[in-house]
């Protein structure tokens, strides 16, 4: 009969459905049996296209005496990480503690009141080279637990004391001051295991690295803007992104890209295939093909959106997760090919130009891992002699038949959850693409995905849900899938110009600063403010390798004006990226962002442990106060009132991104002689009032963004321009 998990809607969790393990899913009924009949908890935690989550499945969970052990003395809770990412990562810190490593399958054990007490990943069913088995695990943690609970209790109070300290970055204990020179140190710091050879950086296993690849293009944009040469950025950068497309980690037929290689030389991949891989290449690609005017790198990115859209996209415009390695538990079969194989669809003489372009012709590349002596029998398609024929009419052709033969075999898993945060990645790519390459089929897709998010992902509070399957939403989003759909958001209007985007940007970033943020420290906890099934709240600023939600809240911030919150959540990982930015590069980049908008950032230590902030621009912030009412059916007066001893220059800017404004009325500026200036300046003072005339009326609850752009100046010395996001609701 099937367990529990027959009524779920993750794959992964209806994969073991007819286990003869009485699993149950995360939540208060497994808390409750836990609780009730006095057992531990063992906690399984995988994902859908997870290699070794399978071999334990078939190795343990279907096996009958093995499934006994576990129904007798524990209860069994299996966890999705995709759907659960806050469980995921707060046992994953867990596990770390207790082990120096984790990974997945993650096996832990709990207390009744879900305080980890012994984990590991992977157990084989049974005792072998002197590692102890699963069945011996698990007999040996139930006699421990019913004779040593004392000592097992106190394990389990350690470890959720290590968790709380972990959970908060550490504070500074020195002033740290964000600026240009501190970005371009971790920059360095953070190629410095670059591979000169075949690119990327670090040994085998290799994985792209996206967020760090972001990070160096947009270092690019701006040593170009101010005039520097980058050559010593570019260089590595191109030979990682050139030696990924040529290698086995591309899928040279469908165009998306595995989720890492095995091997130094990108030839071998592990044969998953993630959105969020496939999202932040796009984007990498896409935008390296602006920065270094090389058609190529679009070929690659169009690859990989094309592949998106064509396998894995919902009807209704949303995005699937992810498709398994493996075929019938064996790796990669796939992707895989044989001579044989090419001439069956191919000609001879085909065939053979194939092999060449495509390193066939060189042998053999690939041995199953796990159902082979070794020897190589089969082929990863790459391109030994670099990308020259990748274009060929002939070759386009040739790939494409092989594709549609391709077609004809059995599938991977295709795990058709859709979830908000990749959704928003792969959103954001789009837009970007769309617009470089004037591709409307992109911007589309991009628009229909923000509809579905937004329609099927709402919940009744105003937030969204983090993921669906069927049209079926569950669980509060987390803090990376309002940080990431902010952005998309942005973007997609900054390509679009659709109010409607930006609106809702607005509103969602209101909701995740209600939810996420903390006033005081400054910084976004993960989880939502009202969680209440987790023991511990876990601020985060490293990537995973997705980017991290605290660097992508704090870059919307920025962008829609909150910028005291945006200065809090850097401020607050200034310790950890000082000493860790190498695992940070989408925080190094959000301070990048920063300071080319305001200037340095200084992040001083305050009293009782608390870290105080000072930007250069809060000066200026804190010099203007600013109040917006309604005065009539299509005006607001935006009042303004400037602090004795400051003023503003007459350069004063209001602005809508909504093309909304008809006409603006602004008293008239005086003239003045300052220190600062040789001449007589034009400046505001006092209280200023702004008279915004709209084009029309805007409709009930319809909300109106404005920007304020301005200089603050004292009598000696102005202050840098800042830009102030305000907004009112009719």
């Amino acid at each position: 009969m099937p367990n529990r998990l027959a009524d779920e809607t993750s794959p992964y969790l209806q994969q073991h459905q007819n286990n003869p393990v009485d699993w149950y899913p995360w939540g208060p009924e497994a808390f409750e049996a836990a609780r009730s009949q006095d057992r531990p908890i063992f906690l399984s935690v995988g994902y859908s296209t997870c290699y070794w989550c399978h071999v334990m499945e078939r190795q343990c969970f279907e096996n009958e005496s093995i499934a006994r052990l576990m129904n007798q003395h524990f209860i069994n809770i299996k966890v999705d990480r995709e759907e659960r990412p806050d469980v995921d990562a707060l046992y994953m810190t867990a596990l770390q503690v207790m082990t120096r490593q984790g990974g997945w399958p993650m096996s832990l054990w709990l207390t009744p009141d879900l305080k980890p007490f012994f984990g590991g990943t992977y157990f084989p069913p049974v005792d072998m080279n002197g590692r102890s088995g699963f069945p011996s695990i698990l007999t040996a943690l139930a006699e421990a637990y019913r004779s040593r609970r004392q000592e097992i209790e106190q394990t389990g109070n350690n470890l959720v004391q290590v968790l709380q300290e972990l959970a908060e970055p550490i504070e500074a204990d020195q002033p740290i001051v964000y600026s240009s020179g501190w970005v371009e140190a971790l920059v360095y710091r953070s190629i410095e295991d670059y591979e000169p050879k075949f690119g990327g950086f670090g040994s085998a296993p290799k994985f792209p690295r996206q967020t760090l690849l972001e990070l160096l293009l947009h270092w690019i944009n701006y040593q170009k803007a101010v005039g520097n040469d980058a050559g010593d950025i570019e260089k590595p950068l191109r030979h990682t992104l050139d030696m990924m497309a040529n290698g086995g980690i591309r899928d040279h037929l469908g165009g998306g890209f595995h989720r890492y290689s095995t091997d130094d030389q990108w030839l071998i991949p592990h044969f998953e295939i993630m959105l969020y891989d496939n999202a932040m290449l796009g984007w990498i690609y896409a935008e390296a093909s602006r920065v270094f005017d090389e058609p190529r790198y679009e070929t690659v990115a169009r690859g990989i959106f094309d592949f998106v859209l064509n396998e894995m996209t919902d009807a209704a415009g949303g995005f699937y997760t992810a498709f398994d390695a493996e075929v019938d538990a064996h790796e990669g079969l796939y992707y895989l090919w044989t001579m044989q194989e090419l001439e069956e669809v191919l000609s001879p003489r085909e065939a053979a130009r194939f092999a060449v372009v495509y390193g066939l012709d060189r042998g053999p590349n690939f041995a199953d891992p796990h159902h082979s002596d070794g020897t190589p029998t089969r082929n990863v398609l790459y391109l030994p002699q670099g990308s020259e024929a990748e274009n060929d009419p002939d070759i386009i052709s040739m790939r494409k038949r092989l594709y549609q033969k391709r077609l004809e075999r059995k599938k991977p898993l295709l795990d058709t959850k859709i979830i908000t945060h990749w959704n928003a990645l792969m959103i954001r790519a789009l837009a970007h693409a769309g617009d470089l390459f004037g591709e409307v089929r992109y911007l589309e897709a991009a628009r229909s995905a923000v509809e579905y998010i937004c329609q099927k992902h709402a919940s009744p509070d105003g937030g969204l849900y983090h993921v669906s399957r069927d049209g079926f939403a569950k669980y509060p989003g987390f803090l990376d899938d309002y940080a990431s759909m902010c952005q998309a958001l942005i973007d997609l209007h900054r390509v679009t110009k659709d109010a409607w985007c930006l609106q809702q940007a607005h509103q969602l970033t209101e909701q995740m600063c209600k939810r996420f943020e903390d006033p005081d420290r400054g910084g976004f906890y993960f989880t939502d403010a009202t969680s209440d099934d987790l023991i511990i709240r876990q601020k985060i600023g490293q990537d995973t390798p997705l980017p991290a939600g605290n660097a992508q809240a704090a870059m919307v911030c920025d962008t829609l004006g909150r910028t005291q919150s945006c200065a809090k959540a850097l401020g607050v990982f200034a310790m950890q990226a000082t000493h860790h930015g190498q695992s940070m590069s989408t925080h190094v980049q959000a301070v990048l962002q920063f300071v080319q908008n305001h200037g340095d950032l200084r992040v001083e230590p305050g009293d009782n442990g608390r870290v105080t902030f000072q930007a250069p621009q809060a000066e200026a912030v804190g010099a203007v106060a600013i109040r917006c009412g309604w005065k009539g059916e299509r005006q607001i007066l935006v009042e303004l009132t400037i602090a004795s001893g400051y003023h503003l220059s007459a350069q004063t800017r209001l602005e809508s991104p909504m093309d909304v404004i008809e006409h603006l009325a602004v008293p008239p500026s005086v003239r003045k002689k300052y220190a600062y200036a040789d001449e007589e300046q034009l400046v505001l003072e006092g209280r200023v009032r702004i008279l915004v005339t709209l084009k029309h009326p805007p409709e009930p609850g319809q909300i109106i963004p404005l920007r304020l752009t301005y200089q603050v100046c004292t009598d000696s010395a102005c202050l840098p321009t800042v830009s102030r996001g305000l907004s009112i609701t009719r």
